[in-house]
């Protein structure tokens, strides 16, 4: 059984953060200034031509100025990467006894992305744009270490039911498909096409990524009763 301290971090933050992102992205995407890749001319934040890091430029592609929408995307992102951090720092307790070292090496990458996540929110793609592509990239391949690692751990647990194993392995394999989508698929620089089927990427393996996290929590919260 969790005691509280750990429930807040495995839990209650992770859930709460879940809603404050999505908020906050929602928002940020209503005061987008404007313009995509290929169309400058654009009022609106387009779901399909626009990743999400376009949000957190100084200014958008109309070449208006994005204040209020990167200050917003930003601080989401920092805000994620605290909680991620302490996440992952906080759920070695529950395998740690199993397999240590497994344990804090899970922790370690998923800390590692959480950062990443960091990083990603103090480069604007506009201003830093390799170092934004760096962290980016780093960001999903932490993750993605992360979740093979803590499902081979979830299926071997006594404590958290074989359901919850599943829904990270799902959650592994996606975020597989999408570093390869991202890194080998079309260049969103190429055409329009190409733009659609990697921002939509993106927008897909973010919902399913704020799925899993959540449905992590709910096995958590089982063994915490």
């Amino acid at each position: 059984m969790l005691q509280n301290k750990d429930r807040i971090w495995l839990i209650d933050l992770p859930q709460i953060c879940l809603f404050v992102f999505l908020f906050l992205q929602i928002i940020a995407m209503l005061l987008y200034s404007g313009g995509t890749l290929f169309n400058p001319d654009t009022l609106h934040y387009s779901f399909i031509r626009n990743f999400l890091s376009d949000l957190g430029r100084s200014e958008g592609f109309s070449g208006n100025n994005n204040f209020f929408s990167s200050q917003l995307f930003n601080t989401s992102l920092m805000l994620a990467g605290f909680v991620f951090i302490t996440f992952y720092y906080k759920l070695t307790i529950i395998f740690v006894e199993y397999n240590h070292f497994l344990a804090k090496l899970g922790s370690f990458f998923g800390i590692m992305g959480g950062l990443s996540l960091i990083a990603v929110g103090l480069t604007p793609s506009n201003l830093y744009l390799s170092s934004h592509i760096i962290a980016a990239h780093w960001l999903f391949r932490f993750f993605l270490i992360a979740a093979i690692i803590f499902s081979y751990l979830t299926t071997k647990s006594k404590l958290i039911h074989s359901k919850y194993a599943r829904g990270y392995i799902i959650f592994a394999i996606l975020i597989l498909i999408y570093i390869i989508i991202s890194e080998f698929g079309p260049s969103p620089k190429s055409n329009e096409i190409a733009l659609t089927i990697q921002v939509v990427s993106q927008k897909f393996i973010l919902i399913i990524m704020m799925i899993s996290i959540y449905w992590q929590t709910k096995g958590i919260a089982i063994i915490s009763k």
